[in-house]
């Protein structure tokens, strides 16, 4: 019965995602990201959703006048510089069914959140986009969260049996790089019930990362709430509200937690912290013997083990005897498509930073402009806890890394509009001729949301 209930939302939304195809990325956004498919026993269970909501997707923004152009910038154009080497890399991969089976799937990734950005702008159409992608992935996190306080920790939170944020490594990156966003939203949405919901959300979530036992997601969530607290105004005021819910937390969280954390510091002790550090050894003497194309992707799924582990240190079957992933973001994009790859990939990841900071400096004191600034240094603090926390993680593809580089320019385009449209409106009040004016000489009158949709304000929702 589920099954048929599920197969009836997700056909009933398609003529709406060909209609309106901002509607379809919000659909495509849900199914690739939460997997509810794989939340059902039946025959929906291996169905390729995804396939369908993004064919008619895609169809429809063919025909439809409510898109603009890509709104190309420094981000968007290294992504689709990275596409074109990834290509590149798969020609001379080790494994080749494998690396363009991979292939497929991340040019899905990629193509999809460049193109999300022709149908995706105006104040609301950017908050439904991030209210989904909190939601979907924070269904985990809220799940976890409870079952945490139900069974005192003892189990680890785990993820959907499908996708980027399987086991408790995958969803806790997953959920670290939304509780951000949530927090975000609570800015955002306007009413005190929404607000008060994305508050106990993000709280679950924490909760979840915490008992996904994951070391990755332990360190990068301390790099985020250390990040968080750095910027924040009211230090000693967050400070006393946490010090007690902390110290209840050291009395009541099991001693597994605290076995577990402390082989952070004793990894030598820990064989599968050593494993990691092995696998990074080959990644860094593959990209060596083949420093523009690599392995491939997937070539630790290679059916020649001995040619894996010849790029190994001497003592490396001491600590394992099976082929394994390179465990870490950096060395998985090194090993797979070599030095050049991991230059252009790092440089998206800091530009997308420094853009992040950008957008929040300009739109800083302005209350016309300030929620950019909010999402933008949500997106921020999500992958700094992304880069932390996937340096041991082998996550690099994560289709939510590659939204969020895209809303750079999302959230960029909406700076001129928004003043452009503001400025029209102060000029035709004063009447005078409407000129376009840089966002930090906007006049502070009302703005209008910059939806650009025949629908209305919120484009039909």
């Amino acid at each position: 019965m589920r099954d048929l209930l599920f197969a009836a939302i997700v056909f009933g939304l398609l003529p709406v995602c060909f209609l309106r195809p901002w509607i379809g990325f919000l659909v495509w956004t849900w199914l690739s990201m939460m997997s509810p498919h794989r939340l059902l026993w039946g025959f929906a269970l291996d169905m390729r959703w995804s396939l369908f909501v993004g064919c008619a997707t895609l169809a429809g923004l063919l025909f439809t006048r409510d898109r603009k152009s890509v709104p190309w910038n420094t981000q968007l154009v290294l992504m689709a510089v990275l596409l074109a080497y990834f290509t590149f890399t798969s020609l001379f991969a080790w494994e080749p069914d494998a690396a363009w089976e991979k292939w497929s799937l991340v040019t899905k990734v990629i193509v999809m959140a460049i193109l999300a950005t022709m149908v995706i702008y105006g104040r609301d159409r950017i908050r439904w986009l991030l209210t989904v992608i909190a939601l979907s992935v924070g269904y985990y996190g809220i799940k976890g969260g409870i079952w945490v306080i139900a069974t005192g920790g003892v189990y680890s939170v785990q993820g959907p049996d499908a996708g980027f944020m399987t086991m408790a490594n995958g969803i806790g990156i997953g959920l670290l790089m939304v509780v951000p966003i949530m927090l975000a939203l609570m800015r955002e949405h306007p009413h005190k019930w929404q607000r008060w919901g994305f508050g106990l959300a993000a709280g679950l979530s924490t909760l979840s990362i915490v008992f996904t036992y994951s070391r990755g997601a332990l360190l990068g969530l301390a790099a985020s709430a250390s990040f968080m607290f750095m910027r924040s105004k009211r230090k000693l005021l967050i400070a006393l509200a946490f010090a007690p819910v902390i110290f209840a937390g050291i009395l009541w969280a099991p001693d597994k937690l605290f076995e577990r954390a402390e082989t952070i510091g004793t990894y030598e002790q820990d064989n599968s912290a050593m494993q990691r550090i092995h696998t990074w050894i080959v990644a860094w003497n593959i990209a060596l013997d083949s420093p523009i194309t690599g392995a491939g992707f997937e070539f630790d799924y290679t059916s020649d083990r001995d040619r894996w582990f010849r790029y190994g240190a001497p003592d490396i079957r001491q600590h394992m005897d099976l082929v394994q992933s390179a465990h870490s973001i950096y060395f998985q994009v090194l090993g797979q498509h070599g030095f050049v790859a991991l230059g252009l990939w790092l440089f998206l990841m800091f530009s997308t930073l420094w853009k992040c900071k950008r957008l929040a400096k300009r739109t800083e004191g302005d209350p016309e402009l300030e929620w950019i600034g909010n999402y933008a240094s949500a997106i921020r603090i999500s992958l700094i806890g992304y880069m932390v926390s996937g340096a041991f993680v082998s996550t690099a593809y994560f289709d939510l890394a590659w939204v969020y580089y895209s809303f750079t320019a999302i959230l960029s385009r909406e700076l001129p509009e928004h003043a452009g449209a503001t400025q029209k409106l102060a000029m035709s009040e004063q009447g005078a001729p409407a000129q376009t004016a840089p966002a930090a000489q906007v006049a502070r009158v009302p703005s209008q949301s910059v939806v650009g949709s025949a629908h209305g304000r919120k484009a039909g929702v």
